[in-house]
């Protein structure tokens, strides 16, 4: 299929750079729509409910949104009987259903095209989840409403892994329809250049990029290297991608070190085992779940950060490391290439290696700190989210104020 005519390639690179201010400047009272099921954990502090840095990156991004004086609602999974509420500034209407149970896929699509109509924004969001991708797509297309789609993980645009999404994507048909629904989208979003040439290459499809942004902490609130006390892992328990049982190995084979493991899965077979093997190793301590607005305590006290993951998107992980000056160290993932040519952090690609540098940086808190502080820098000056709030304004002007 052809990319939508109103596409737009970026230019290849991980830094963001804030158009001109007259490129940025959103209609006055713009209104931006998040279709967003998970969203709520972010809106309610201390909710007991699992999210990832999809989340995370809507709602940092939102805020600033209505910071500016914008209009900014979420749709959020339906609640006894649909309801709209207000919270925290943002309108929520707790009115999506489940939308990977293929069976429902039309009593679904009819209530988030209800939905999408009376809210009417001026632009709707949806970011991965490909089944939300297809229904909202085909919902703003016959409503004529605009959408802006945003690839999350590799695994939204590697056609190998949509599987992992929903069983109905080792199909051909299903794939297609999600293929068809991204490049009905008013312009796509990708996280790196790798994303983006997959989606150019394979499917057609222009994309910009556009990475993710933090916010950065004062300095006074970074724990120096030498008195922090473990090393960190942070994730979904996920054996296919987050692959949390390469972290259990990595303690077992240094004992001599204090490890920490913050994680969660619905699937509470394979969580129990993650939990006994845990537990049987004197050196880690696993957290469990950890609310979205607690989760900073731990990586003010990390060491290092260890990403075990086969393949990532941009995790916000790196981000919230780099925020407290915290090295990153993976064992696979490369970031776009990011840790290897940047040197803001280590790519080990073997667990004896992983291994050699996890313990060379937990008894060498200078090269630790050195490390941790190099990435927070890169953080200031590439992926600060001003930056990346202005660039999102930029591809919204353009959606809203048409051709």
């Amino acid at each position: 299929m052809t990319a939508p005519a109103n596409g737009q390639a970026a230019a290849s690179g991980h830094s963001v750079h804030a158009p001109s201010d007259a490129d940025v400047t959103l209609p006055p009272r713009s209104h931006v729509c998040f279709i967003s099921p998970y969203i709520r954990a972010y809106l309610e502090p201390g909710a007991e409910t699992h999210v990832g840095g999809a989340q995370r990156q809507q709602y940092l991004l939102a805020t600033r949104l209505r910071e500016r004086g914008h209009t900014v609602s979420f749709v959020s999974f339906e609640s006894e009987g649909d309801t709209r509420e207000r919270i925290d500034g943002f309108d929520v209407w707790n009115t999506l259903p489940a939308t990977n149970d293929a069976v429902a896929a039309p009593k679904a699509l009819a209530k988030i095209l209800r939905t999408i109509r009376r809210i009417d924004a001026d632009l709707f969001y949806v970011r991965g989840n490909p089944p939300l991708c297809i229904l909202a797509s085909y919902c703003c297309v016959l409503l004529d409403e605009s959408l802006v789609y945003v690839v999350a993980n590799d695994s939204n645009v590697e056609l190998s892994k949509l599987s992992t999404h929903h069983g109905l994507f080792e199909y051909t048909l299903p794939k297609l329809a999600y293929v068809d629904a991204i490049g009905r989208a008013d312009r796509v979003v990708a996280q790196t250049d790798h994303q983006r040439d997959i989606l150019a290459d394979v499917f057609g499809i222009q994309s910009t990029v556009v990475p993710n942004g933090y916010t950065v902490p004062p300095d006074d609130e970074v724990v120096p290297a030498s008195e922090r006390g473990h090393v960190l892992w942070v994730g979904t328990l996920d054996p296919d991608q987050k692959r949390p049982e390469r972290f259990l190995d990595l303690a077992e084979r240094l004992p001599g070190v204090d490890f920490r493991m913050v994680g969660w899965s619905e699937d509470a077979a394979y969580r129990s085992g993650i939990v006994d093997r845990a537990d049987a190793l004197p050196n880690l301590a696993f957290e469990g779940f950890v609310p979205p607005d607690e989760i900073d305590r731990h990586y003010r006290d990390a060491v290092a950060y260890v990403n075990t993951s086969a393949y990532e998107g941009f995790p916000n992980t790196v981000l919230e490391s780099w925020r407290f000056a915290v090295p990153v160290v993976s064992l696979r993932a490369v970031l776009d290439g990011l840790l290897a040519d940047a040197g803001v952090g280590y790519r080990t690609g073997t667990m004896d290696e992983l291994t050699e540098t996890v313990d060379r940086l937990w008894n060498d808190r200078d090269e630790a700190a050195a490390t941790g502080w190099a990435g927070r820098e890169y953080l200031q000056d590439n992926y600060a989210l001003d930056a990346v709030y202005e660039t999102y304004a930029g591809i919204f002007t353009d959606v809203i104020s048409g051709p």
